[in-house]
């Protein structure tokens, strides 16, 4: 099973509250009790809390990035409004290959391959938010579900896996869990986007 080892690092940094489970195709961390013990002790507010902006999750250099599609937008599996994301691709280039890069600190929560989504990756942050990166052409291999990241550091590569033919980053941003089945709520990533970034156009591109 891919990414099924869960490294010594990685449950130290979530209080050894890390499982691991098969699901989709890949696999998934839960969090275990000893981190929702410690998590119910705080307000829901607090607990949740974003803590400042998130870092880009696309790497910058080299600028021509277009934001084409944001959050509630018309999505190819949910239809008009079902966007649970911002799409993020290279406006007047092909950004296949291009690095992707973490939002926050956190761990590497899962991976998975969907028909839709493609190649997916999926970074938990220890107090209840969880980050989703669609479509990529291929995984950092360095890391590993349940490795420890840091903002900035690389865990896939920009592509058009799944359903689409653009290469591009869907990425969206979950509260509580990653699904509404499983109770958590899909939000706009866009107020905690460092917005304005030299290079990165909110729109389409102007080829």
């Amino acid at each position: 099973m891919i990414g099924s080892v869960v490294r010594a690092c990685g449950a130290a940094a979530f209080g050894g509250g890390i499982l691991t489970h098969a699901a989709g195709g890949g696999s998934v961390l839960s969090l275990g009790p000893t981190v929702q013990g410690a998590a119910l002790a705080m307000q829901p507010a607090a607990r949740l809390a974003f803590d400042g902006p998130l870092h880009f999750p696309v790497d910058v250099t080299g600028g021509d990035l277009v934001l084409p599609n944001g959050f509630g937008g018309s999505s190819g599996v949910h239809g008009s409004g079902g966007h649970n994301g911002v799409d993020i691709g290279n406006g007047c280039s092909d950004g296949r290959g291009r690095p992707l890069l973490a939002c926050v600190d956190g761990v590497l929560a899962g991976e998975r391959v969907l028909s839709s989504a493609g190649r997916v990756r999926i970074l938990a942050d220890g107090v209840g938010n969880f980050y989703r990166y669609h479509h990529l052409d291929a995984y950092e291999l360095s890391v590993r579900v349940g490795d420890r990241v840091r903002r900035g550091d690389v865990i896939g590569y920009m592509g058009s896996s799944g359903n689409t033919s653009w290469p591009h980053l869907h990425f969206e941003v979950w509260i509580g869990a990653l699904s509404t089945r499983e109770g958590g709520e899909v939000v706009d990533p866009m107020p905690r986007l460092p917005l304005p970034i030299d290079g990165v156009t909110v729109g389409p591109p102007n080829c």
